[in-house]
């Protein structure tokens, strides 16, 4: 399968661009064609490709990332989980066995799965900003959005 994306696979150097320095690090939360994918196709892209599972920046490692859970089926009223973390890997695998949020213990004891559908760069709060416009499925790749990419400014 031929990725979209210059990622290099293991064992074999980065690409670099034209001039010859290196491209920038993956980064799930804030590389602008992995955020217009959504995670689970980003993640499917990106098998075999990256030795990181969930590859973050520096930066996003640092401040961490904001995470939003898409369920397969709605339990009760709820579609989405949306949470803030700095170890991406490890709260999934604390939702995953039950040890996380109390709402993915129910979610998972009524046997819905869930996916990570997106990220965001940002600390905790940003993620109570999200909380606070509400409608976690108007943020949802996998709803049928589709997230806008940050423009970059331009000097006049």
């Amino acid at each position: 399968m031929n990725s979209p994306l210059p990622v290099a696979p293991p064992g074999r150097p980065a690409e670099r661009r034209h001039d010859g320095s290196p491209l920038p690090p993956v980064c799930l939360a804030c590389d602008p064609a992995l955020v217009m994918l959504g995670c689970d196709a980003a993640l499917t892209v990106l098998a075999g490709h990256c030795p990181d599972p969930f590859p973050l920046c520096r930066a996003c490692r640092r401040v961490g990332v904001i995470y939003l859970l898409h369920f397969t089926q709605p339990y009760k009223h709820a579609r989405h989980y949306l949470g803030w973390t700095r170890d991406l890997p490890g709260r999934l695998a604390a939702h995953h066995i039950g040890t996380g949020a109390r709402l993915l213990q129910v979610v998972a004891d009524a046997g819905i799965e869930w996916r990570l559908a997106r990220l965001w760069p940002g600390d905790r709060h940003r993620e109570r900003a999200i909380k606070r416009q509400g409608g976690a499925s108007r943020a949802c790749p996998m709803c049928g959005v589709h997230p806008r990419v940050a423009r970059a400014t331009q000097n006049a």
